[in-house]
C-alpha cells in the first residue's frame, strides 16, 4: 500500500534514481514538487535546470533499506553531492553544465522476486550484490530560440568475477542507464519532461564444465512523461494544472543447471491528473494547494516449465488526493514550512484467479521544516515533530536508537554568483 505513496519519485526519476536539488523544501510543504518552483523540479522537468545555472547541492538523509551500514538503517549520511556551471556567460543564451554524484544504489525489484527461484541466489540478494553503484548523473541546459531546454543522463554499474588459474567459476554484473529530455515552450509556461531507462544484468556460475546462467533479464524498461502548465497570475493565485504517467516492466527468466526453469514479469503504470494552485498569502508567504487522482495498476506473471502462467494483481485509485503546503518568512534568516498530504484509497488485490479483495481507506501525512539561509547559503530541513516535545537529550536523557535527532533530511545549497 506505499506504492503510490512515493509516487512523486517514482515519476520523477525513472524508477531507480532519486530526486536531486533540495528536495526537503518540496517534501515539508506536502510533497508538492509538480506545483512549486524549487531546484528540485530539475528531475522531473531538466529543462528547468536552466533557471538555476549555478549551484552547489548536497542531499543528507537515510540510507534506502538496501543499503544498511553497520545494521543501523536510521542513520543519517551525507548521501550525495553535485554543482551546475554556467558556461558562455557573455551570450545571449549561456549554456548549463553539471554532474551529481551519489553514494546509495539501484535495486531493481525484480531481484526479490528471483529471490524465490533458488536459495543461492537468495542468499546473493540477501547480501546485496546485485545491488547496483551510481557512477554519474551528467546535466545539460541551453535556450534555444527562447525556449528551455534540458537532458539528464544518469549510468549505474557494478560487476564482479571470480576466477581460478584455469577456470571463470563465476561472472555477475549489473547496470542501468536513465536518460531524460525536458522542454519548456510557450513563452516557458509550459514544462514538458520525457524519460527511459534500461536495466540488464549478467548472472553465470561454473556448473563444471562452462559458465551457464542462473538468471537472465528480459525487457527491462522504464517511461515516463510530466507536464504542467502555468497560467497567467489572477490576481495572488496562480493556477498550475499538472498531468503525469509512468511505464514499467521487469523480466527475468531463472535457470536450473542452465536450464530455463521459470519467467517472471513485472508491469507497472502509473498515472497521476492534478490542478495545483500556487497563493501569494501575503510578503514572502506562499501557501500552495494540489487536488487530484492518482491511478496505480500493478501485475505480475510467473510460470514454470509445463506449469500454466499465474497472475497477482494489485491495483490502487486514489481518488481524491489532497495537498496543502505553506513556506512563511519568520526571521531574516529562517523559514517555517509545513504541509499535509490526504490520499482517499480504493485497493483491488487479486492474488490469483479466483480471489479478490477490496479495501476502502483513506492515507493522510504531515510535515514540518525549516529553512535557514544566510547570503547565498540555505539550510533546508524537516523537522521531527516529537523531537520539539521530547527535546534534546541532554534535556531527556533519552537514548532510544528508534528516535530521530531534529532532522533525518536535509538537503544544503549554495547559489554562487
Amino acid at each position: 500500500m506505499k506504492r503510490l505513496l512515493i509516487f512523486t519519485v517514482l515519476l520523477a526519476v525513472l524508477i531507480g534514481g532519486a530526486v536531486f536539488a533540495t528536495e526537503t523544501r518540496v517534501n515539508t510543504m506536502g510533497n508538492v514538487n509538480t506545483v512549486v518552483k524549487d531546484e528540485a523540479n530539475i528531475f522531473m522537468f531538466p529543462s528547468t535546470i536552466n533557471y538555476y545555472p549555478k549551484l552547489f547541492a548536497a542531499e543528507v538523509g537515510e540510507r534506502s533499506e538496501y543499503y544498511i551500514k553497520d545494521g543501523d538503517e536510521y542513520d543519517v549520511y551525507l548521501n550525495r553531492v553535485g554543482a551546475h556551471f554556467q558556461l558562455g556567460q557573455k551570450s545571449e543564451a549561456p549554456w548549463v553544465l553539471g554532474a551529481y554524484f551519489d553514494t546509495r544504489v539501484f535495486y531493481p525489484s525484480i531481484v526479490d522476486y528471483l529471490a524465490y527461484w533458488n536459495d543461492d541466489y537468495y542468499k546473493d540478494a540477501d547480501e546485496g550484490y546485485w545491488n547496483t553503484n551510481h557512477r554519474l548523473t551528467a546535466v545539460v541546459g541551453h535556450e534555444f530560440n527562447a525556449m528551455p531546454v534540458g537532458l539528464i543522463f544518469s549510468y549505474y554499474n557494478m560487476g564482479q568475477k571470480g576466477e581460478n588459474a584455469t577456470t571463470t567459476v563465476y561472472d555477475e554484473s549489473i547496470s542501468r542507464m536513465e536518460l531524460s529530455l525536458g522542454l519548456s515552450p510557450m513563452q516557458k509556461k509550459l514544462d514538458i519532461g520525457f524519460g527511459v531507462a534500461m536495466t540488464t544484468w549478467k548472472d553465470k556460475t561454473y556448473d563444471g564444465a562452462a559458465l551457464v546462467d542462473n538468471t537472465k533479464p528480459k525487457g527491462n524498461m522504464d517511461l515516463f512523461v510530466n507536464a504542467r502548465y502555468w497560467f497567467d497570475p489572477m490576481g495572488k493565485y496562480t493556477m498550475v494544472p499538472h498531468f503525469g504517467i509512468m511505464y514499467s516492466k521487469q523480466g527475468a527468466e531463472g535457470y536450473t543447471d542452465g536450464v530455463l526453469e521459470n519467467t517472471y514479469k513485472i508491469k507497472d503504470i502509473i498515472f497521476d491528473l492534478g490542478w495545483g494552485m500556487n497563493y501569494d498569502a501575503a510578503e514572502n508567504v506562499l501557501v500552495v494547494g494540489d487536488f487530484g487522482f492518482q491511478m496505480d495498476n500493478y501485475k505480475t506473471t510467473s510460470q514454470y516449465t509445463g506449469d500454466p502462467e499465474t497472475e497477482y494483481k494489485d491495483n490502487y485509485l486514489y481518488l481524491p488526493y489532497f495537498r496543502i503546503g505553506i513556506d512563511a518568512y519568520v526571521f531574516k534568516w529562517m523559514n517555517l514550512r509545513g504541509g499535509v498530504e490526504s490520499k482517499w484509497a480504493w485497493n483491488k488485490y487479486q492474488p490469483n484467479a479466483t480471489q479478490t479483495e477490496k479495501y476502502k481507506y483513506s492515507e493522510t501525512e504531515t510535515f514540518l521544516g525549516a529553512g535557514f539561509h544566510w547570503g547565498n547559503f540555505t539550510i533546508d530541513a524537516n523537522i521531527d515533530p516529537d523531537f520539539l516535545s521530547r527535546g534534546p537529550y541532554f534535556i531527556t536523557g533519552s537514548n532510544n536508537s528508534n528516535e530521530y535527532d531534529i532532522s533525518n533530511k536535509i538537503s544544503l545549497k549554495y547559489m554562487f554568483d
